[in-house]
């Protein structure tokens, strides 16, 4: 053969060779991890279950030992698990993974290696796990548990629900948990700590002997051991933490400890109670409810039996508070045409005032006298005007403990309906513009005593009624400037109960019988109304400080019609004779839930004006040069004259204007009530008069309310963001350093003041003058402070109302507050004091209160 063939073939045996070399070094490898049967792969339980995926800037295979180097940005996948480090070696022979982080020119490792599992990660120094058994030991961990760092020396993963950890800390340090700083500043010590992972989510931790570190130094708080349960995403039975401690009043207690329920997947519950040595006791329970896209709510009923003192001695009190709060919530969407809401908030007379614990004097609850309560069912329906609503309310007077109830109060409306509106385009003449409007209201109303609540008692002077009313009218513009409008008026009203007077010569007072049987009353009545609107403009050279003043004026007139029902020919009126022999009127339907007749005939003129004034200034600030103030945002006067009235026919002038200053931070608010005529006493020591028929125009009563409301913005400036550059670490990012090093921020504060004046005169003498001031504000004199106060002051009494004082600092881990009621009405003069951890998996653990009680005693 010639030169050129015997080259071709040693090339070609050459190439055979290399070819066979790499297929008996692949089949090694095949061998050690699963080896092959025909053309199946059988896997046996040491086997692996998944393709490893690896990856690595530099991959080193030795075939000869089975192993696999990857350096340098490495990565290896297996299953759900990913390890990722600088350094990774892979004993295919035994499973074993060895991973280490990044080190430095000296060996030290300055980058740790991850593995994650699950969504969860962990961060390594060095370690080493089995992808067959899935066992692994790893050193100098860190990962993250619900709102906890926990690092340990040492880590042993047994399965995927077990870690074992030794000579470990864990801390609730936010600024260590985003790696701002180094060092925690609360630590929690232990030798010994295990991690279960529980199927519905989440991690049960228990550790050891755990000892608290602040800021490195160890504390005395030592637990013989820690047990945090997980949340994970189901809920789960559990102790609420209170608190303990002795009360003067009280004795010793136990306060605010329970536990919570899980009810189904809807609901849950939450009860807690207090005990006291002396006898008092209280129990806290509260329903929660929630179906998403349906609705929300809860349901709480508090009780407490409130002893205070020694029993026989004179301190000694005695007394039951309750409060029941209902709330409940329909999502919109859940049903358009039917929606059911309550808001119910009822409770004892002296819940707030002698409640066992402060929480109502440090909110300001004890300022209340009102409460309300509604529940509301609302139906709807398609292609139907008609609405129906099922409603009932109550009103608390807490000073005087009378409840107002409406209980039930049904409606059935139909809305302003144009029954000869045109099919296609607008309602144009008065015919197109006719409505009509309907309504039908069916009420019950009671009035009883917070103690009479819930008996027999409570029923006993209910007041009950049903009115059907209706109207219609149009409206049209005429002369294209003035809009024109009618309306006629009809009521019926249908009651089950009437009453009957008499004048008793022997007592000389009139007794009033209640006639238990149907009875009806009818009224109607009518109104002409016309209305435009006005503008007048003033211009103003050009340049001038003023551009234009603009004024706008809305006018009404309108006339009211009604027929005197009093008299004999309606029927809803009967008398009596006084003992001086005079006749007094009066309805057989006085005080019904649906009200009486009128008593007198109405023909009056109506008078209205409402008035907007602005006006355009130069502004150097705006982008149109100019800017609009508002003089009087609103100014109305409204009256009216009674042509039917034998006398006093001009009824009282009323004045409303209110008037926003200083870009509307200050808002002033006017009502003024103008008598027109001459007010008579009878002698020069009567102290309270009658109006006679001649005009002598005075004010009966004035209001002014002034609120402003300041902040720290309003005097403008740079903010330290933008005056200096160079910014603090670790959590003093808010503090900014000039070139001499000095620390600088913005303090942020608010202040709200209020005046608010009142004098009512009317058909008294003197005039019934109060006026107060009221302030609301708060200071952060450094990024993590906070100052708070409120106080009202009485000009006429010369005495500071309720006032509250409070401040909070944020420690980082911690939270410290302190509020302080040094001025209220009785015994809710009180402070408290708070520090413990922010964060929720610990805060009812670790913490510190202390506070003074409404207990009666000396403050």
């Amino acid at each position: 053969m010639n030169s050129k063939s015997k080259y071709n073939i040693l090339c070609l045996l050459f190439l055979i060779f290399n070819i066979l070399l790499a297929q008996e070094g692949r089949k090694q490898v095949i061998d050690s991890i699963t080896p092959p049967t025909d053309t199946l792969v059988r896997v046996n339980k040491e086997s692996l279950q998944d393709i490893v995926d690896t990856q690595g800037d530099e991959i080193r295979n030795i075939f000869s030992k089975n192993t696999t180097y990857l350096i340098h940005n490495a990565k290896v996948k297996y299953e759900d698990m990913i390890i990722e480090g600088d350094y990774i070696v892979m004993d295919w022979n035994s499973g074993d993974i060895f991973a280490r982080g990044k080190v430095d020119s000296l060996g030290k490792i300055i980058e740790n290696i991850t593995f994650t599992q699950g969504g969860k990660k962990f961060e390594y120094t060095e370690a080493v796990f089995n992808m067959n058994t899935k066992q692994g030991t790893a050193y100098n961990v860190r990962t993250e548990e619900e709102e906890m760092v926990i690092i340990a020396e040492k880590a042993k993963r047994m399965n995927d629900s077990e870690y074992y950890m030794r000579r470990g800390l864990m801390t609730p340090d936010e600024y260590f948990k985003a790696k701002k700083d180094s060092l925690a500043d609360v630590e929690f010590h232990t030798n010994k700590l295990k991690l279960i992972n529980k199927p519905q989510g989440g991690k049960d931790l228990i550790a050891g002997p755990t000892t608290m570190y602040i800021e490195q130094i160890p504390t005395p708080f030592i637990l013989p051991f820690l047990y945090l349960p997980a949340s994970g995403k189901k809920r789960s039975a559990g102790i609420l933490i209170g608190s303990f401690g002795e009360r003067q009043n009280k004795g010793f207690y136990l306060e605010r400890w329970g536990f919570y329920v899980p009810i189904g997947e809807y609901l849950d519950l939450e009860t807690r109670f207090g005990v006291y040595t002396k006898g008092s006791w209280m129990i806290d329970n509260k329903l929660r409810y929630n179906k998403r896209y349906r609705y929300n709510g809860n349901l709480e009923y508090i009780y407490e039996k409130n002893i205070s003192g020694t029993k026989g001695l004179s301190d000694y009190s005695e007394s039951n508070n309750y409060r029941f709060i209902w709330n409940h919530i329909q999502d919109p969407k859940a049903n358009p045409n039917l929606s059911f809401n309550s808001t119910v908030n009822f409770l004892s007379q002296n819940y707030y005032n002698n409640s066992i614990y402060n929480y109502n004097a440090i909110n300001g609850n004890v300022t209340n006298n009102q409460t309300s309560s509604s529940i509301s069912l609302v139906k709807r329906f398609n292609n139907n005007p008609f609405t129906i609503s099922l409603n009932a309310s109550a009103s608390q007077n807490i000073s005087t403990g009378l409840v107002s109830m409406v209980l039930p109060n049904l409606s059935v409306t139909m809305p302003q309906i144009y029954p000869f509106k045109p099919k296609n385009g607008a309602k144009r003449t008065i015919f197109h513009n006719l409505y009509l409007d309907y309504k039908m209201n069916l009420q019950n109303s009671i009035t009883t005593t917070t103690e009479d609540m819930f008996s027999s008692k409570m029923f006993d002077n209910s007041n009950n009624g049903m009115s059907n009313s209706s109207s219609f009218g149009t409206t049209s513009t005429i002369f294209n400037y003035f809009q024109f409008g009618i309306n006629v008026n009809y009521k019926e009203v249908w009651t089950t109960k009437t009453i009957r007077k008499d004048f008793d010569p022997t007592t000389k007072t009139v007794v009033s019988n209640d006639k238990n049987d149907f009875s009806a009353y009818r009224t109607f009545g009518g109104a002409l109304s016309l209305t435009t609107t006005l503008y007048g403009i003033a211009q103003f050279k050009k340049g001038a400080m003023i551009q234009a003043v603009r004024h706008m004026m809305t006018p009404t007139i309108s006339y009211q019609y009604a027929p005197d029902f009093s008299t004999d020919t309606w029927g809803y009126y009967g008398s009596y004779t006084n003992e001086e022999g005079k006749k007094i009127k009066y309805s057989y339907y006085e005080g019904n839930v649906m009200g009486s007749p009128s008593n007198y005939e109405n023909s009056s003129l109506n008078l209205s004006i409402a008035n907007n004034l602005e006006m355009k200034v130069r502004s150097s600030k705006e982008d149109s040069g100019v800017k609009k103030i508002k003089i009087f945002e609103t100014f109305n006067v409204n009256t009216s004259y009674n042509f039917a009235a034998d006398s006093l026919k001009l009824n009282p002038i009323n004045i409303t204007a209110s008037t926003p200053l200083f870009n509307s931070r200050m808002k002033i608010n006017y009502a003024m009530r103008i008598n027109p005529y001459k007010i008579q006493f009878d002698s020069p020591t009567s102290t309270v008069g009658y109006a006679v028929d001649k005009l002598n125009f005075s004010v009966a009563s004035f209001t002014m309310g002034l609120n402003l409301g300041l902040d720290s913005s309003i005097f403008g400036g740079e903010k330290a963001s933008d005056k200096y550059k160079r910014r603090g670490t670790i959590r003093y990012e808010n503090y900014y350093f000039d070139n001499d090093g000095y620390a600088h921020f913005d303090i942020p504060w608010r202040l709200d003041i209020g005046f608010n004046y009142t004098s009512t005169k009317e058909f008294n003498k003197v005039s019934n003058v109060s006026a107060t001031i009221n302030l609301n504000g708060e200071v952060s004199p450094a990024p993590y402070w906070k100052l708070t106060a409120s106080t009202n002051y009485d000009l006429e009494s010369k005495e500071f109302g309720f006032t509250r004082l409070g401040f909070s600092r944020d420690l980082r881990s911690f939270n410290i507050n302190f509020n302080w009621v040094p001025i209220s009405a009785g015994f809710n003069k009180t402070w408290n004091f708070y520090i413990g951890l922010k964060a929720a998996i610990l805060k009812d653990a670790l913490k510190y209160e202390a506070k003074n009680f409404n207990d009666q005693t000396n403050f």
